[in-house]
Protein backbone atom coordinates (compact mmCIF):
# COMPACT_ATOMS: atom_id res chain seq x y z
CA UNK A 1 0.00 0.00 0.00
CA UNK A 2 2.71 2.66 0.60
CA UNK A 3 3.51 2.22 -3.34
CA UNK A 4 0.55 3.55 -3.74
CA UNK A 5 0.14 7.51 -4.55
CA UNK A 6 -1.34 9.81 -1.33
CA UNK A 7 -4.02 10.64 -2.83
CA UNK A 8 -5.04 6.78 -3.82
CA UNK A 9 -4.44 6.18 -0.29
CA UNK A 10 -6.69 9.41 1.46
CA UNK A 11 -9.04 8.01 -0.80
CA UNK A 12 -9.20 4.39 -0.09
CA UNK A 13 -8.74 5.62 3.88
CA UNK A 14 -11.64 7.21 2.91
CA UNK A 15 -14.34 4.76 1.17
CA UNK A 16 -12.70 1.96 3.74
CA UNK A 17 -13.98 3.85 6.86
CA UNK A 18 -17.69 3.61 5.20
CA UNK A 19 -17.71 0.56 3.96
CA UNK A 20 -17.70 1.64 0.28
CA UNK A 21 -14.92 -0.18 -1.41
CA UNK A 22 -11.87 -1.66 -0.74
CA UNK A 23 -8.31 -1.59 -2.63
CA UNK A 24 -6.25 -4.35 -5.33
CA UNK A 25 -3.72 -4.27 -7.89
CA UNK A 26 -3.31 -0.28 -7.24
CA UNK A 27 -7.15 0.56 -8.12
CA UNK A 28 -9.91 1.36 -5.58
CA UNK A 29 -13.39 -0.01 -6.48
CA UNK A 30 -16.76 2.38 -5.04
CA UNK A 31 -18.53 -1.30 -4.30
CA UNK A 32 -21.78 -0.04 -3.26
CA UNK A 33 -22.85 -3.22 -1.47
CA UNK A 34 -20.48 -3.14 1.21
CA UNK A 35 -22.70 -0.06 2.83
CA UNK A 36 -24.71 -0.06 5.91
CA UNK A 37 -25.96 3.27 5.37
CA UNK A 38 -28.39 3.04 2.35
CA UNK A 39 -29.76 6.92 2.17
CA UNK A 40 -26.18 8.06 2.79
CA UNK A 41 -25.05 6.30 0.16
CA UNK A 42 -27.52 7.33 -2.32
CA UNK A 43 -26.94 10.75 -1.72
CA UNK A 44 -23.18 9.97 -2.07
CA UNK A 45 -23.59 8.52 -5.57
CA UNK A 46 -26.27 11.13 -6.54
CA UNK A 47 -25.26 14.17 -5.65
CA UNK A 48 -21.94 14.27 -7.64
CA UNK A 49 -24.17 13.13 -10.44
CA UNK A 50 -27.14 15.77 -10.15
CA UNK A 51 -24.27 18.44 -10.14
CA UNK A 52 -23.04 17.56 -13.18
CA UNK A 53 -26.34 17.63 -14.89
CA UNK A 54 -27.07 20.66 -13.30
CA UNK A 55 -23.81 22.00 -14.39
CA UNK A 56 -24.83 21.01 -17.71
CA UNK A 57 -28.50 22.55 -17.61
CA UNK A 58 -26.59 26.14 -16.23
CA UNK A 59 -24.16 26.01 -19.11
CA UNK A 60 -27.08 25.56 -21.74
CA UNK A 61 -29.47 28.03 -19.66
CA UNK A 62 -26.15 30.69 -19.94
CA UNK A 63 -25.18 29.82 -23.80
CA UNK A 64 -29.41 30.50 -24.41
CA UNK A 65 -29.37 33.73 -22.32
CA UNK A 66 -26.11 34.91 -24.14
CA UNK A 67 -27.45 34.09 -27.39
CA UNK A 68 -30.56 35.68 -26.53
CA UNK A 69 -29.32 39.08 -26.42
CA UNK A 70 -28.73 38.86 -30.39
CA UNK A 71 -32.64 39.00 -30.52
CA UNK A 72 -35.24 36.05 -31.52
CA UNK A 73 -33.85 34.89 -34.86
CA UNK A 74 -30.54 33.56 -33.18
CA UNK A 75 -32.31 32.00 -30.26
CA UNK A 76 -34.22 30.03 -32.50
CA UNK A 77 -31.60 28.64 -35.02
CA UNK A 78 -28.96 27.92 -31.72
CA UNK A 79 -32.23 26.18 -30.26
CA UNK A 80 -32.92 23.91 -33.45
CA UNK A 81 -29.15 23.34 -34.05
CA UNK A 82 -29.37 21.69 -30.51
CA UNK A 83 -32.16 19.75 -30.82
CA UNK A 84 -30.28 17.95 -33.77
CA UNK A 85 -26.84 17.96 -31.96
CA UNK A 86 -28.22 15.66 -28.75
CA UNK A 87 -30.02 13.91 -31.01
CA UNK A 88 -27.05 12.31 -31.77
CA UNK A 89 -26.59 11.31 -28.18
CA UNK A 90 -29.22 8.12 -28.87
CA UNK A 91 -26.32 6.91 -30.42
CA UNK A 92 -23.84 6.68 -27.38
CA UNK A 93 -26.70 5.77 -25.31
CA UNK A 94 -26.71 2.23 -26.91
CA UNK A 95 -23.05 2.13 -26.07
CA UNK A 96 -23.34 4.83 -22.61
CA UNK A 97 -26.11 2.76 -21.28
CA UNK A 98 -24.90 -0.87 -21.72
CA UNK A 99 -21.46 -0.05 -20.27
CA UNK A 100 -22.80 1.89 -16.95
CA UNK A 101 -24.97 -1.37 -16.19
CA UNK A 102 -22.91 -4.28 -17.11
CA UNK A 103 -19.59 -2.60 -15.08
CA UNK A 104 -21.53 -1.87 -12.19
CA UNK A 105 -22.99 -5.57 -12.29
CA UNK A 106 -19.77 -6.68 -12.76
CA UNK A 107 -18.20 -4.54 -9.53
CA UNK A 108 -21.36 -5.71 -7.69
CA UNK A 109 -20.04 -9.36 -8.65
CA UNK A 110 -16.29 -8.81 -7.61
CA UNK A 111 -15.06 -8.89 -11.40
CA UNK A 112 -12.87 -6.57 -12.42
CA UNK A 113 -11.39 -8.43 -15.40
CA UNK A 114 -15.22 -8.46 -16.84
CA UNK A 115 -15.44 -5.01 -15.74
CA UNK A 116 -12.57 -3.84 -17.52
CA UNK A 117 -13.06 -6.06 -20.90
CA UNK A 118 -16.59 -4.05 -21.18
CA UNK A 119 -15.56 -0.77 -20.86
CA UNK A 120 -12.49 -1.15 -23.05
CA UNK A 121 -14.57 -2.72 -26.53
CA UNK A 122 -17.34 0.00 -25.71
CA UNK A 123 -15.31 3.32 -25.61
CA UNK A 124 -13.26 2.26 -28.90
CA UNK A 125 -15.92 0.67 -30.41
CA UNK A 126 -18.30 4.59 -29.57
CA UNK A 127 -15.04 6.04 -30.83
CA UNK A 128 -15.48 4.49 -34.13
CA UNK A 129 -19.57 5.55 -34.74
CA UNK A 130 -19.50 8.68 -33.21
CA UNK A 131 -16.74 9.41 -35.79
CA UNK A 132 -18.66 8.96 -39.02
CA UNK A 133 -21.81 10.63 -37.05
CA UNK A 134 -19.84 13.82 -36.84
CA UNK A 135 -18.64 13.57 -40.26
CA UNK A 136 -22.41 13.17 -41.60
CA UNK A 137 -23.98 16.39 -39.56
CA UNK A 138 -21.14 18.35 -41.44
CA UNK A 139 -21.94 17.60 -44.11
CA UNK A 140 -25.64 17.42 -44.19
CA UNK A 141 -26.11 20.46 -41.65
CA UNK A 142 -28.12 22.79 -43.88
CA UNK A 143 -30.76 20.10 -45.03
CA UNK A 144 -31.15 18.94 -41.60
CA UNK A 145 -32.54 21.97 -40.59
CA UNK A 146 -34.21 22.52 -43.52
CA UNK A 147 -36.48 19.31 -42.62
CA UNK A 148 -37.11 20.61 -39.08
CA UNK A 149 -38.54 23.56 -40.94
CA UNK A 150 -40.33 22.21 -43.01
CA UNK A 151 -43.75 23.75 -41.73
CA UNK A 152 -43.02 27.26 -41.01
CA UNK A 153 -45.67 28.90 -43.50
CA UNK A 154 -43.00 31.51 -44.26
CA UNK A 155 -39.26 30.61 -44.13
CA UNK A 156 -37.06 32.80 -42.03
CA UNK A 157 -33.90 32.61 -44.15
CA UNK A 158 -31.70 33.84 -40.96
CA UNK A 159 -33.01 30.39 -39.28
CA UNK A 160 -32.07 28.45 -42.11
CA UNK A 161 -28.57 30.34 -42.07
CA UNK A 162 -27.67 30.57 -38.25
CA UNK A 163 -28.96 27.07 -37.11
CA UNK A 164 -26.90 25.20 -40.41
CA UNK A 165 -23.63 27.18 -39.50
CA UNK A 166 -24.41 26.38 -36.18
CA UNK A 167 -25.21 23.15 -36.58
CA UNK A 168 -22.03 22.53 -38.59
CA UNK A 169 -19.61 23.59 -36.04
CA UNK A 170 -20.65 21.33 -33.34
CA UNK A 171 -20.87 18.82 -35.35
CA UNK A 172 -16.99 18.58 -35.68
CA UNK A 173 -16.99 17.45 -31.87
CA UNK A 174 -19.16 15.09 -31.60
CA UNK A 175 -16.64 12.06 -31.35
CA UNK A 176 -15.07 12.89 -28.54
CA UNK A 177 -18.05 15.04 -27.06
CA UNK A 178 -20.17 12.04 -26.73
CA UNK A 179 -17.72 9.84 -25.82
CA UNK A 180 -16.74 11.26 -22.63
CA UNK A 181 -20.37 9.88 -22.26
CA UNK A 182 -19.31 6.56 -22.08
CA UNK A 183 -16.49 7.59 -20.18
CA UNK A 184 -18.69 8.85 -17.27
CA UNK A 185 -20.43 5.76 -17.45
CA UNK A 186 -17.31 3.84 -16.78
CA UNK A 187 -16.85 5.90 -13.58
CA UNK A 188 -20.72 5.88 -12.80
CA UNK A 189 -20.81 2.32 -12.75
CA UNK A 190 -17.92 1.57 -11.26
CA UNK A 191 -19.44 3.96 -8.14
CA UNK A 192 -17.21 6.89 -8.85
CA UNK A 193 -19.29 9.86 -9.57
CA UNK A 194 -16.89 12.70 -8.54
CA UNK A 195 -14.27 12.82 -10.73
CA UNK A 196 -17.08 13.02 -13.84
CA UNK A 197 -18.36 16.04 -11.84
CA UNK A 198 -14.85 17.39 -11.59
CA UNK A 199 -14.52 17.22 -15.53
CA UNK A 200 -17.67 18.57 -16.58
CA UNK A 201 -17.05 21.39 -14.60
CA UNK A 202 -13.94 22.28 -16.13
CA UNK A 203 -15.25 21.67 -19.37
CA UNK A 204 -18.31 24.18 -18.52
CA UNK A 205 -16.44 26.94 -17.37
CA UNK A 206 -14.26 26.64 -20.46
CA UNK A 207 -17.72 26.76 -22.38
CA UNK A 208 -19.10 29.73 -20.76
CA UNK A 209 -15.91 31.49 -20.93
CA UNK A 210 -15.18 31.04 -24.67
CA UNK A 211 -19.14 32.32 -25.07
CA UNK A 212 -18.58 35.45 -23.63
CA UNK A 213 -14.82 35.85 -25.77
CA UNK A 214 -16.41 34.88 -28.74
CA UNK A 215 -20.44 35.31 -28.96
CA UNK A 216 -19.54 39.49 -27.89
CA UNK A 217 -15.80 39.95 -28.96
CA UNK A 218 -14.13 40.72 -25.66
CA UNK A 219 -10.48 42.03 -26.16
CA UNK A 220 -8.68 40.75 -29.02
CA UNK A 221 -11.52 38.10 -30.32
CA UNK A 222 -13.60 38.69 -33.04
CA UNK A 223 -17.40 39.28 -32.19
CA UNK A 224 -18.99 35.80 -33.63
CA UNK A 225 -22.05 36.03 -32.59
CA UNK A 226 -23.57 32.15 -33.29
CA UNK A 227 -20.81 31.08 -34.94
CA UNK A 228 -18.92 32.27 -31.43
CA UNK A 229 -21.06 30.27 -29.32
CA UNK A 230 -20.88 27.28 -31.60
CA UNK A 231 -17.25 27.50 -31.49
CA UNK A 232 -16.95 27.52 -27.81
CA UNK A 233 -18.87 24.56 -27.71
CA UNK A 234 -17.04 22.45 -30.24
CA UNK A 235 -13.58 23.32 -28.42
CA UNK A 236 -14.94 22.25 -24.93
CA UNK A 237 -16.32 19.22 -26.08
CA UNK A 238 -13.52 17.72 -28.03
CA UNK A 239 -10.92 18.97 -24.81
CA UNK A 240 -13.09 17.04 -22.23
CA UNK A 241 -13.44 14.27 -24.74
CA UNK A 242 -9.98 13.67 -24.66
CA UNK A 243 -9.00 14.21 -21.07
CA UNK A 244 -11.74 12.25 -20.29
CA UNK A 245 -10.47 9.17 -21.89
CA UNK A 246 -6.71 10.09 -20.87
CA UNK A 247 -8.04 9.85 -17.09
CA UNK A 248 -9.42 6.03 -17.42
CA UNK A 249 -5.73 4.88 -18.30
CA UNK A 250 -3.93 6.21 -15.12
CA UNK A 251 -4.32 5.60 -11.06
CA UNK A 252 -7.20 8.32 -10.85
CA UNK A 253 -9.68 5.65 -12.65
CA UNK A 254 -12.02 3.61 -10.17
CA UNK A 255 -11.85 1.32 -12.92
CA UNK A 256 -8.08 1.33 -14.48
CA UNK A 257 -7.89 0.55 -18.14
CA UNK A 258 -5.47 -1.87 -19.76
CA UNK A 259 -4.48 -2.58 -22.95
CA UNK A 260 -2.48 -5.20 -21.91
CA UNK A 261 -5.06 -7.27 -20.26
CA UNK A 262 -5.95 -10.52 -21.79
CA UNK A 263 -9.03 -9.90 -24.30
CA UNK A 264 -9.25 -6.48 -23.78
CA UNK A 265 -9.64 -5.23 -27.05
CA UNK A 266 -10.47 -8.64 -28.43
CA UNK A 267 -13.73 -8.26 -29.54
CA UNK A 268 -16.27 -10.68 -27.61
CA UNK A 269 -19.57 -10.77 -28.90
CA UNK A 270 -20.62 -12.17 -25.19
CA UNK A 271 -19.87 -8.50 -24.30
CA UNK A 272 -20.81 -6.22 -26.88
CA UNK A 273 -23.87 -8.53 -27.44
CA UNK A 274 -25.22 -7.77 -23.79
CA UNK A 275 -24.46 -4.28 -23.94
CA UNK A 276 -26.13 -3.33 -27.30
CA UNK A 277 -29.21 -5.53 -25.65
CA UNK A 278 -29.18 -3.02 -23.26
CA UNK A 279 -27.88 -0.49 -25.01
CA UNK A 280 -30.12 -0.36 -27.87
CA UNK A 281 -33.48 -0.28 -26.68
CA UNK A 282 -32.09 3.12 -24.69
CA UNK A 283 -30.87 4.70 -27.72
CA UNK A 284 -34.40 3.66 -29.46
CA UNK A 285 -36.09 5.34 -26.76
CA UNK A 286 -34.16 8.33 -26.75
CA UNK A 287 -34.32 8.50 -30.51
CA UNK A 288 -38.00 8.60 -29.83
CA UNK A 289 -37.81 11.03 -27.42
CA UNK A 290 -36.06 13.34 -29.41
CA UNK A 291 -38.01 12.83 -32.70
CA UNK A 292 -40.74 13.55 -30.92
CA UNK A 293 -39.65 16.75 -29.88
CA UNK A 294 -38.40 17.60 -33.33
CA UNK A 295 -41.80 16.77 -34.40
CA UNK A 296 -43.01 19.21 -32.12
CA UNK A 297 -40.70 21.86 -33.22
CA UNK A 298 -42.04 21.11 -36.58
CA UNK A 299 -45.78 21.61 -35.60
CA UNK A 300 -44.50 24.19 -33.64
CA UNK A 301 -43.35 26.01 -36.47
CA UNK A 302 -45.94 26.24 -38.42
CA UNK A 303 -47.35 28.98 -35.67
CA UNK A 304 -44.43 31.49 -36.57
CA UNK A 305 -41.27 32.87 -35.58
CA UNK A 306 -42.38 33.69 -32.28
CA UNK A 307 -43.76 30.72 -31.19
CA UNK A 308 -40.57 28.79 -32.14
CA UNK A 309 -38.62 31.28 -29.90
CA UNK A 310 -41.27 30.40 -27.27
CA UNK A 311 -41.28 26.60 -27.74
CA UNK A 312 -37.37 26.92 -27.36
CA UNK A 313 -37.37 28.86 -24.03
CA UNK A 314 -40.14 25.82 -23.07
CA UNK A 315 -37.84 23.60 -24.13
CA UNK A 316 -35.03 24.72 -22.15
CA UNK A 317 -37.33 24.81 -19.01
CA UNK A 318 -37.79 21.24 -19.20
CA UNK A 319 -34.12 20.52 -19.57
CA UNK A 320 -33.11 22.78 -16.36
CA UNK A 321 -35.58 20.02 -14.23
CA UNK A 322 -34.87 16.82 -16.64
CA UNK A 323 -30.91 17.10 -16.22
CA UNK A 324 -30.76 17.04 -12.29
CA UNK A 325 -33.28 14.42 -12.62
CA UNK A 326 -30.85 11.99 -15.49
CA UNK A 327 -28.47 12.36 -12.58
CA UNK A 328 -30.58 10.28 -9.92
CA UNK A 329 -31.02 7.94 -12.80
CA UNK A 330 -27.46 7.36 -13.32
CA UNK A 331 -27.19 6.93 -9.85
CA UNK A 332 -30.16 4.58 -9.60
CA UNK A 333 -28.38 2.52 -12.76
CA UNK A 334 -25.39 2.45 -10.98
CA UNK A 335 -27.03 1.21 -7.51
CA UNK A 336 -29.70 -1.06 -8.79
CA UNK A 337 -27.14 -2.44 -11.17
CA UNK A 338 -23.98 -2.92 -8.39
CA UNK A 339 -26.85 -4.66 -5.69
CA UNK A 340 -28.21 -6.91 -8.58
CA UNK A 341 -24.93 -8.02 -9.42
CA UNK A 342 -24.26 -8.95 -5.47
CA UNK A 343 -27.35 -10.84 -5.52
CA UNK A 344 -29.39 -8.29 -2.90
CA UNK A 345 -32.82 -7.70 -4.74
CA UNK A 346 -34.44 -6.05 -2.12
CA UNK A 347 -31.72 -3.42 -1.54
CA UNK A 348 -31.95 -3.15 -5.20
CA UNK A 349 -35.82 -1.66 -5.00
CA UNK A 350 -35.37 0.12 -2.22
CA UNK A 351 -32.57 2.34 -3.58
CA UNK A 352 -34.65 2.92 -6.58
CA UNK A 353 -37.46 3.93 -4.36
CA UNK A 354 -35.24 6.40 -2.51
CA UNK A 355 -33.61 7.94 -5.43
CA UNK A 356 -36.82 8.88 -6.53
CA UNK A 357 -38.23 10.33 -3.66
CA UNK A 358 -34.66 12.64 -4.06
CA UNK A 359 -35.55 13.55 -6.98
CA UNK A 360 -38.65 14.70 -6.71
CA UNK A 361 -38.01 16.79 -4.46
CA UNK A 362 -35.30 18.60 -5.71
CA UNK A 363 -37.36 18.74 -9.67
CA UNK A 364 -40.10 19.77 -7.05
CA UNK A 365 -38.45 22.58 -6.14
CA UNK A 366 -37.32 23.80 -9.99
CA UNK A 367 -41.40 23.34 -10.44
CA UNK A 368 -41.78 26.06 -7.66
CA UNK A 369 -40.08 28.42 -9.36
CA UNK A 370 -41.79 28.32 -12.74
CA UNK A 371 -44.87 28.16 -11.08
CA UNK A 372 -44.52 31.34 -9.15
CA UNK A 373 -42.16 33.53 -11.44
CA UNK A 374 -42.60 32.36 -15.15
CA UNK A 375 -42.10 35.87 -16.38
CA UNK A 376 -38.46 36.22 -14.45
CA UNK A 377 -37.44 32.94 -16.33
CA UNK A 378 -38.37 33.79 -19.88
CA UNK A 379 -37.12 36.68 -18.99
CA UNK A 380 -33.85 35.38 -18.53
CA UNK A 381 -33.59 34.30 -22.03
CA UNK A 382 -35.56 37.01 -24.10
CA UNK A 383 -36.58 40.59 -23.94
CA UNK A 384 -39.30 40.36 -26.31
CA UNK A 385 -42.43 40.86 -24.41
CA UNK A 386 -44.55 38.71 -27.11
CA UNK A 387 -42.75 35.58 -26.59
CA UNK A 388 -42.28 36.12 -22.79
CA UNK A 389 -45.91 36.10 -22.83
CA UNK A 390 -46.48 32.85 -24.71
CA UNK A 391 -44.75 30.81 -22.35
CA UNK A 392 -46.35 31.57 -18.79
CA UNK A 393 -49.13 29.04 -19.14
CA UNK A 394 -46.63 26.59 -20.24
CA UNK A 395 -44.42 26.98 -17.16
CA UNK A 396 -47.21 26.32 -15.08
CA UNK A 397 -47.91 23.22 -16.51
CA UNK A 398 -44.22 21.91 -16.81
CA UNK A 399 -44.73 22.61 -12.96
CA UNK A 400 -47.55 20.17 -12.42
CA UNK A 401 -45.26 17.99 -14.70
CA UNK A 402 -42.42 17.30 -12.11
CA UNK A 403 -43.71 14.54 -9.57
CA UNK A 404 -44.34 12.45 -12.83
CA UNK A 405 -40.87 13.46 -14.64
CA UNK A 406 -38.86 12.46 -10.99
CA UNK A 407 -40.18 9.11 -11.15
CA UNK A 408 -40.22 8.29 -14.71
CA UNK A 409 -36.02 9.39 -15.07
CA UNK A 410 -35.38 7.47 -11.48
CA UNK A 411 -37.22 4.57 -12.06
CA UNK A 412 -36.03 4.28 -15.79
CA UNK A 413 -32.77 4.30 -14.89
CA UNK A 414 -33.21 2.00 -12.14
CA UNK A 415 -34.41 -0.43 -15.02
CA UNK A 416 -31.22 0.06 -16.88
CA UNK A 417 -29.22 -0.98 -14.16
CA UNK A 418 -31.26 -4.44 -14.39
CA UNK A 419 -30.89 -4.72 -17.83
CA UNK A 420 -34.72 -4.23 -18.33
CA UNK A 421 -34.54 -1.58 -20.95
CA UNK A 422 -37.05 -2.99 -24.26
CA UNK A 423 -39.98 -2.67 -22.02
CA UNK A 424 -39.09 1.29 -21.01
CA UNK A 425 -38.38 1.58 -25.00
CA UNK A 426 -41.48 0.54 -26.22
CA UNK A 427 -43.52 2.41 -23.37
CA UNK A 428 -41.50 5.46 -24.53
CA UNK A 429 -42.41 5.04 -27.96
CA UNK A 430 -45.93 4.28 -27.85
CA UNK A 431 -46.55 7.21 -25.15
CA UNK A 432 -44.04 9.84 -27.02
CA UNK A 433 -44.53 9.06 -30.72
CA UNK A 434 -48.67 7.97 -30.23
CA UNK A 435 -50.28 9.19 -27.17
CA UNK A 436 -48.58 12.12 -26.48
CA UNK A 437 -48.39 13.33 -30.56
CA UNK A 438 -52.27 12.66 -31.02
CA UNK A 439 -52.85 14.79 -27.94
CA UNK A 440 -50.44 17.73 -29.34
CA UNK A 441 -52.43 17.50 -32.60
CA UNK A 442 -55.57 17.77 -30.93
CA UNK A 443 -54.66 20.72 -28.60
CA UNK A 444 -53.26 22.52 -31.86
CA UNK A 445 -56.35 21.55 -34.08
CA UNK A 446 -58.68 23.14 -31.25
CA UNK A 447 -56.82 26.36 -31.51
CA UNK A 448 -54.72 26.10 -27.96
CA UNK A 449 -51.41 26.77 -29.32
CA UNK A 450 -48.27 26.50 -27.23
CA UNK A 451 -50.31 26.21 -24.12
CA UNK A 452 -51.86 22.93 -25.59
CA UNK A 453 -49.12 21.83 -26.64
CA UNK A 454 -47.57 21.32 -23.23
CA UNK A 455 -50.72 20.60 -21.65
CA UNK A 456 -49.89 17.06 -24.05
CA UNK A 457 -46.93 16.65 -22.55
CA UNK A 458 -48.88 17.02 -19.07
CA UNK A 459 -51.04 13.93 -19.95
CA UNK A 460 -48.39 12.13 -21.43
CA UNK A 461 -45.86 12.18 -18.40
CA UNK A 462 -48.91 11.19 -15.34
CA UNK A 463 -49.73 8.20 -17.66
CA UNK A 464 -46.18 6.97 -17.86
CA UNK A 465 -44.92 7.66 -14.90
CA UNK A 466 -47.73 4.87 -13.29
CA UNK A 467 -46.32 2.18 -15.90
CA UNK A 468 -42.98 2.36 -15.14
CA UNK A 469 -43.49 2.48 -11.45
CA UNK A 470 -45.26 -0.21 -11.53
CA UNK A 471 -42.63 -1.69 -13.80
CA UNK A 472 -40.32 -1.20 -11.65
CA UNK A 473 -41.62 -2.31 -8.44
CA UNK A 474 -42.39 -6.15 -9.98
CA UNK A 475 -39.68 -6.52 -12.53
CA UNK A 476 -36.79 -5.49 -10.01
CA UNK A 477 -37.75 -8.44 -6.96
CA UNK A 478 -37.23 -10.99 -9.48
CA UNK A 479 -34.02 -9.64 -11.71
CA UNK A 480 -30.78 -11.79 -12.18
CA UNK A 481 -27.88 -10.31 -12.98
CA UNK A 482 -26.27 -10.28 -16.69
CA UNK A 483 -22.60 -10.79 -15.64
CA UNK A 484 -22.98 -13.83 -13.86
CA UNK A 485 -22.63 -15.86 -17.26
CA UNK A 486 -19.56 -14.15 -18.81
CA UNK A 487 -16.87 -15.72 -16.70
CA UNK A 488 -17.17 -19.57 -15.16
CA UNK A 489 -15.49 -17.89 -11.88
CA UNK A 490 -15.69 -14.35 -10.58
CA UNK A 491 -12.50 -13.13 -9.24
CA UNK A 492 -12.77 -11.66 -5.77
CA UNK A 493 -9.03 -10.62 -5.40
CA UNK A 494 -9.57 -8.44 -8.35
CA UNK A 495 -12.02 -5.39 -6.77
Amino acid sequence: MSRLPAVLLIRQIYLADRGYGNIAKGLVVVRIVNTQNLRRTVVAIAWPTVMRTFLNMVVQMVDMVMVGTLGAIPLAAVGLGNQVFFFSVAVVQAFSIGTTALVAQAVGKGDRNTAVRVATQSLSMVLITTTALSVLTVVFSEQIIHGIVYFMPAKESGIIELGSRYLSIVGISISLRFSLLVVNGIFQGAGDSRIPLYLMAGINLLNVLGNYLLIFGVGPFPALGVSGAALATCISGMLGGFIGIVLLFTPFAPLRLDLRLPGALRYSWDILGRVFSIGIPSAIEQVAVNTSQILYSMIVASMGAMAVAAHQIMHNAYIATYLPGIGFSLAATTLVGQFLGAKQNKRAVESGMQTARLALFLMGLAGGVFMLSPRSVSGLFTREAAVVELTVAPLFLLALAQPALAYIVSLTGGLRGAGDTRWAMGLTVVNMLGVRLLLTLLAVRLGLGLTGVWAAMLVESYLRALLITYRFRTKIPRAVSLVHSLTDEPDPASL
